[in-house]
């Protein structure tokens, strides 16, 4: 998916364009009024940029608006929106620097024509971004949020140095304030109003962190507040564009967003994407169907990891039966009942932080897989006292 640039205060304009690229590209919409362009670009990191010719910077000239804005973004192809295709005014914007120049009442095929062809012509790639792994949903209510939350406790715990950040989509409420014993203030809602002047720094002291993991958390919807968390698809994904470029880590639950082509089409190719499944046969049918779905929309590129996070072993289908049901090429288990999963979410104490559980030992062993933690060694992992005892039974023994 591409990252469109708009710089225009016309709202109207702004709709248009993001309907007419809404399958192609991601398009963040920049007011020069505002005096934080520059700003806001460097967090997106666009590929192009779509300058409204009529955008207001003080009392200057056609010529002297779009060549600053030329200026600003030199090494990105800039395509001029005009009012009418008068020859003076697209001289001007050609001799300002922009690359094409296309009418404001175009079709959306024109727009979509002219943005991709230029992004495709130039040789402008973005800075490397920071890695960005979503969990899906198939079905609700089928505490799919459990295997996200401990994973992102298990990657933030692992990687102290560095900012992982748990965006939380779950409806009707995020349980990640249960689950850490922690209060969450700052929502996703916040977050778009500020999307303009988003920095680290703001959300570094706006977010909650768990105490034990370090991992920041930017929940939807909060219990007790059942409205007030509705959010334009394209503003979410803008905003998850920006924060994967402000963290070294970005993890997503989709919750209910999860069949949404905006989102799925969102990671980049070699990103992963984990669906999580149990033993109830619902959950088998939805994750099958979902699968589908993602193949389509992302064209058979990076297969979502299947992940059977809740079974009892006495139980049919076995995990190995539920890959086969659902036609996932990679899959892993995860041996923990669904009570035991409550039960520490209810006490605060996710499973994945109590280093002695089965389940969060096989968690560690399946994400040090995927490169997602660092690998240890079992002698690294051991508790401080027996490893204080295994280096004095070599000491005797040597």
């Amino acid at each position: 998916m591409n990252r469109v640039l708009l710089i225009s205060g016309d709202s109207a304009l702004a709709a248009r364009v993001k309907r007419a690229l809404e399958s192609d590209a991601t398009v963040m919409v920049a007011d020069p009024a505002a005096g934080n362009v520059v700003e806001i670009a460097e967090q997106f990191r666009p590929e192009c940029v779509l300058a409204d010719a009529e955008v207001h910077m003080g009392a200057r000239t056609v010529f002297e608006r779009l060549s600053t804005l030329r200026g600003w973004f030199s090494a990105l192809p800039m395509i001029v929106i005009g009012n009418e295709m008068g020859a003076q005014l697209i001289l001007t914007a050609m001799r300002a620097g922009a690359q094409d120049f296309i009418d404001r009442d175009a079709s959306p095929d024109d727009f979509r024509n002219a943005v991709l062809q230029r992004i495709a012509e130039s040789r402008f790639r973005p800075a490397s971004i920071s890695n960005l792994v979503m969990t899906l949903s198939a079905a609700s209510s089928d505490g799919d949020d459990d295997f996200a939350l401990n994973m992102a406790a298990m990657v933030a715990a692992s990687r102290p140095r560095e900012g992982v950040l748990f965006v939380d989509l779950a409806l009707p409420a995020s349980n990640t304030a249960i689950a850490f014993g922690i209060d969450l203030n700052f929502r996703v809602k916040e977050a778009v109003k500020e999307m303009a002047r988003l920095d680290r720094a703001l959300l570094d002291s706006a977010l909650a962190r768990c105490p034990r993991s370090g991992l920041y958390i930017l929940p939807l919807a909060l219990h007790g507040e059942p409205d007030g968390w509705a959010v334009d698809i394209h503003d979410l994904r803008a905003l998850l564009e920006i924060c994967r470029s402000l963290y070294d880590v970005v993890i997503v639950s989709c919750g209910p967003f999860s069949r949404q082509e905006e989102i799925l089409s969102l990671p980049e190719e070699g990103a992963l994407l984990f669906l999580p499944c149990n033993q109830r046969f619902t959950s088998i049918k939805a994750a099958a169907e979902l699968l589908r779905l993602v193949r389509n929309v992302r064209g058979g590129r990076d297969e979502p990891v299947l992940v059977v996070h809740e079974f009892a072993a006495s139980m049919a289908p076995t995990p190995a039966g539920i890959r086969e049901a659902v036609g996932a090429a990679r899959a892993l288990e995860l041996p923990v009942r669904w009570r035991d999963l409550a039960d520490a979410i209810n006490r605060g104490d996710p499973l994945a932080l109590s280093a002695g559980s089965p389940y969060a030992r096989e968690m560690s062993r399946h994400l040090q897989a995927l490169n997602l933690i660092p690998y240890q060694d079992e002698e690294t992992r051991a508790p401080q006292g027996l490893k204080d005892l295994t280096r004095r039974i070599r000491a005797v023994l040597s």
